[in-house]
């Protein structure tokens, strides 16, 4: 008999470690659930980082809506701030009235007299918020006999 009454003792105080691994095992289980649940929230309610050129654009005074942002605006191919704090960004442009360096410039508020610096380029140099900002704009061909441009361009904007 007494053989069989240890076997039952045995069997009574390992039930009692079986409840309290599942007791802990459950309490794992919900807090895990609540966690996926709360970073689910904020991972959806929390709004989208802008993107890194949306800060050059805004550092060098380009961005859409720091001039008219209900109207057009130009996405640049290239948007980097270098080490010594100018902001540099390179936008290209096509050749008719609807896409032109005209319409870039008045987009973008740049009303400063153009500077010739070599037979297909122009410089442009202004204040916009405080902001100083070149204008470099590199015509795909020279100017005509009259001194227009009717072609693509590269436009690069350094601002500091």
């Amino acid at each position: 008999m007494g053989g069989r009454m240890g076997g039952r003792m045995e069997g009574a105080s390992a039930r009692p470690r079986r409840r309290k691994a599942v007791v802990w095992l459950l309490a794992g289980c919900v807090v895990w659930t609540l966690a996926v649940v709360i970073w689910a929230a904020v991972a959806l309610l929390s709004p989208d980082s802008p993107p890194p050129e949306e800060a050059v654009e805004r550092r060098a005074a380009m961005h859409h809506e720091q001039h008219h942002p209900d109207l057009r605006f130009y996405v640049p191919t290239y948007a980097k701030t270098h080490k010594d704090g100018t902001s540099v960004l390179r936008y290209r442009v096509g050749d008719s009235d609807d896409s032109g360096v005209a319409d870039f410039l008045r987009t973008y508020d740049i009303t400063a007299e153009p500077r010739r610096t070599g037979p297909s380029e122009e410089k442009y140099a202004d204040r916009f918020g405080g902001v100083r900002r070149t204008v470099m704009v590199v015509y795909a061909q020279p100017a005509d006999g009259e001194g227009h441009f009717d072609s693509a361009a590269r436009i690069t904007v350094r601002a500091r």
